[in-house]
């Protein structure tokens, strides 16, 4: 199953197109069927492309099956990571993560950033011969949840910190993991270290300070959470940013390639886009109750994330022998 220690990691983590399987998959279900068994990321591993077992995994989370990644990325992702811890300690720090959501949904001033940010962001093209359409969601998603989640500002000093190190840090999630000074793996492990560090130094602030209140983000939820260490408050921020930054990014130039490819769909979009604005006056900031009349749009975001390839992987170990279909 590969080359000793590494497997086939190599040959998993290979880039390819988003809206496809890759080589190294096609490849092994071609050979061995949608369900076979591989060597990656240090541990022997049972790599599955069957939608039913997929879907029979996750449903059966907590019972059969628990989250769990590899013991050579918890340097990475630190000790209480959501793709880690399990048990009471998971749901807790999951439910904690979830109220991000819907704090996010019910604020007022929510959409209204998300518009501000978006419109920003296209005036700062009206130039450019050529745009890195990816490049420039993955600083816009980022910049967002950075906003809402520390209440620093995109153009701020630390902001552009906390960029270049999360960028740092997402190259060498999904790598080799191998510890060698050079090695995206490495730079990615002091690139967390460093992401900590700053969110700790904002945490202490906060403390120092009695500023908390007066923010309104929702650091200020997870510090009202006594039950929480420092270091369970930097997993969840960290976690936040892993979860949203490189899926929403993903998504939305998923969403681009697609509609570049129906005509049919994007004059939909549009018009659909058109008569909200035409309902408001100018300059009138969109609204959540706009939002929920998009109903096209979301039916975009569905088809894109049914046909693309978002997320690359999910991890499961096992509690015990399991028996599918046989």
């Amino acid at each position: 199953m590969g080359w000793p220690l590494c497997g086939e990691t190599l040959g998993f983590l290979k880039p390819h197109r988003s809206n496809s399987m890759g080589n190294f998959l096609q490849a092994h279900c071609s050979r061995y069927g949608r369900v076979f068994k591989s060597h990656l990321f240090g541990s022997p591993t049972v790599v599955s492309c069957d939608h039913e077992l997929n879907l029979f995994v996750l449903q059966n989370e907590e019972k059969l099956f628990q989250v769990s990644y590899p013991k050579a990325m918890h340097g990475i992702l630190g000790k209480f990571s959501l793709l880690i811890v399990s048990g009471d300690v998971h749901k807790k720090l999951r439910n904690i993560g979830a109220s991000f959501i819907s704090a996010s949904k019910s604020k007022l001033d929510f959409l209204n950033c998300v518009e501000k940010m978006s419109i920003s962001m296209m005036n700062s093209w009206k130039n450019c011969k050529e745009i890195g359409f990816y490049k420039e969601v993955k600083k816009f998603a980022l910049n967002l949840m950075v906003k809402h989640l520390l209440s620093i500002e995109p153009q701020e000093p630390l902001a552009l910190k906390i960029l270049e190190d999360f960028l740092t840090y997402m190259k060498g999630f999904v790598s080799l993991p191998v510890y060698l000074p050079g090695t995206p793996y490495a730079s990615a492990v002091k690139a967390r270290a460093r992401l900590s560090a700053t969110v700790r130094e904002i945490i202490k602030e906060r403390k120092k300070e009695e500023l908390a209140l007066a923010k309104g983000d929702f650091l200020d939820v997870i510090l009202s959470k006594e039950s929480l260490s420092d270091e369970e408050t930097v997993s969840i921020v960290l976690d936040i940013l892993l979860g949203g930054y490189e899926t929403t990014a993903t998504l939305m130039a998923l969403i681009v390639y697609f509609l570049a490819h129906a005509p049919n769909a994007l004059e939909h979009l549009k018009q659909e886009h058109i008569a909200i604005r035409k309902s408001k006056e100018d300059g009138e900031p969109l609204s959540w109750e706009d939002y929920q009349k998009m109903e096209f749009t979301c039916n975009v975001v569905y088809e894109a994330m049914r046909c693309g390839n978002v997320v690359k992987f999910v991890h499961r170990v096992a509690l015990q022998d399991v028996k599918f279909k046989g």
